[in-house]
C-alpha cells in the first residue's frame, strides 16, 4: 500500500513538474490522509483544471465521478485526469478511454501533448474504441488514389454510405478498419488522424442536493443549516464524503446571473462541537480563497469564541444565531461582505 500511495506521489510530482514547464499555475492543498477529488489544480489564461490520478480507470466510482463533476462546475473547470491502467493493462498513448463520461488519458499522452503538440486522435469506450479521422484529408488522399467511394469500400469491407460518413465525420471508425482505410490510402503523415482536444472537453452535470450527500448522512446540527440557508433563498451543496478540503459551498439559486456570479460559489467549512477552528480547514479556505478569487466562509456554532488572530486572515465567521437574523440573500451578501446586515 505504501508503494502504491509513493508511486501516486511521484506521478503527481512528475505531472506539476511538467504542467509548470508548459506555463500552467499549479495549486496543490492536501495532505497525505486526504482522499479529496483532485491531486492538483491548475490555471493557465485563466482557464482552470481539475487534476487527478486514477489508479484503474475501471473502479472509478460515482462518489468521486460525482465529485469531479460537481467540483469543476462550480470552479467552471475542466477534469484532466491521467490514469495508470484499466482492469486488462497499462493505458494506451494517443488515446482517450470514457469512463462514467469522464475523459482519462495516461501521462505519457499528457506528456506528448506538452512536448510534442501531439493530440489524441483515439476514443475508448468500454467495449471498444474509434479513431477521429479528418475527413477532409481522407476525401483527398482517396482522390490522389483515383478511388471512388464505392472502390474504397470494397477495398475495406464497409458500404458506400459508410465512407461517405466517415468523410463527412458523421461516423468514426473502429481501429480495425481506421488501420484498413490508412493502408489502402497510404498515408505516412499521419495527417489524416484528427486530434481531440482533452483541454476543451465539456462535462454534462447539473446541480442536486441529492449529487453530493443523503440527508441521512447530515448531523442534525448540520439539516438546521442546510434549512436556514433555504430559508434564505440560497442553496448548499455539502460534501460528506471527504471529496473536497471543505464541508459544502453555498449558491444562489439564479447562479450565473452577472450581478452575483462573481460572488459565489462560497466555500464553507463548519465547527459544529469546536471551540477553536482546525487550522487545516482554515488553511484550506484561504488556498481556496486566493487561487479562485472566490469567497470563503466559517459557520460556527454560538458557544464558539473568535480570536483576534483570526480577524485578520478575512475570512467571515458567521454564528449560527447570525445566520438566524438574515432575511433573504441580500442581506447574506451584505453580512458577507461587511460583517452586518
Amino acid at each position: 500500500m505504501k508503494t502504491r500511495t509513493g508511486n501516486i506521489n511521484k506521478l503527481i510530482s512528475q505531472i506539476n513538474k511538467l504542467l509548470k514547464e508548459a506555463d500552467f499555475k499549479t495549486f496543490v492543498f492536501k495532505t497525505p490522509s486526504c482522499n479529496y477529488c483532485y491531486d492538483l489544480i491548475v490555471k493557465k489564461n485563466n482557464i482552470v483544471f481539475i487534476v487527478k490520478i486514477i489508479p484503474n480507470i475501471d473502479n472509478l466510482t460515482d462518489s468521486l465521478t460525482e465529485g469531479i463533476k460537481s467540483l469543476s462546475q462550480l470552479l467552471n473547470s475542466k477534469p484532466l485526469l491521467i490514469g495508470i491502467k484499466n482492469r486488462y493493462q497499462n493505458l494506451e498513448e494517443n488515446t482517450i478511454y470514457i469512463r462514467n463520461d469522464l475523459p482519462i488519458i495516461s501521462f505519457k499522452t499528457l506528456k506528448d501533448i506538452l512536448k510534442k503538440n501531439l493530440y489524441p486522435y483515439i476514443l475508448a469506450r468500454r467495449g471498444g474504441g474509434v479513431i477521429f479521422l479528418n475527413g477532409e484529408r481522407m476525401k483527398s488522399l482517396r482522390k490522389e488514389k483515383r478511388l471512388s467511394r464505392k472502390d474504397l469500400s470494397e477495398e475495406i469491407g464497409v458500404t458506400k454510405r459508410t465512407i461517405c460518413s466517415y468523410e463527412s465525420e458523421r461516423m468514426r471508425p473502429s481501429s480495425e478498419t481506421a488501420e484498413k482505410i490508412i493502408d489502402v490510402l497510404d498515408d505516412v503523415s499521419q495527417e489524416i488522424f484528427k486530434k481531440i482536444d482533452i483541454f476543451d472537453w465539456k462535462i454534462k452535470f447539473s446541480f442536486g442536493e441529492e449529487h453530493t450527500f443523503e440527508k441521512s448522512e447530515l448531523s442534525s446540527f448540520e439539516n438546521h443549516l442546510r434549512m436556514l440557508i433555504n430559508d434564505i433563498g440560497i442553496t448548499s451543496l455539502w460534501y460528506k464524503k471527504g471529496l473536497a478540503p471543505f464541508e459544502l459551498s453555498i449558491l444562489s439559486r439564479d447562479y450565473g446571473k452577472e450581478k452575483i456570479e462573481n460572488f459565489y460559489p462560497l466555500f464553507s467549512n463548519l465547527s459544529e462541537k469546536e471551540k477553536r477552528l482546525k487550522d487545516l480547514n482554515l488553511q484550506a479556505l484561504k488556498h481556496f480563497t486566493k487561487f479562485f478569487h472566490k469567497n470563503a466562509l466559517f459557520i460556527v456554532n454560538n458557544e464558539f469564541k473568535i480570536p483576534r488572530s483570526i480577524l485578520k486572515d478575512r475570512i467571515p465567521i458567521i454564528k449560527v444565531r447570525d445566520l438566524e437574523k438574515i432575511d433573504d440573500e441580500e442581506e447574506f451578501i451584505q453580512f458577507i461582505k461587511t460583517g452586518t446586515t
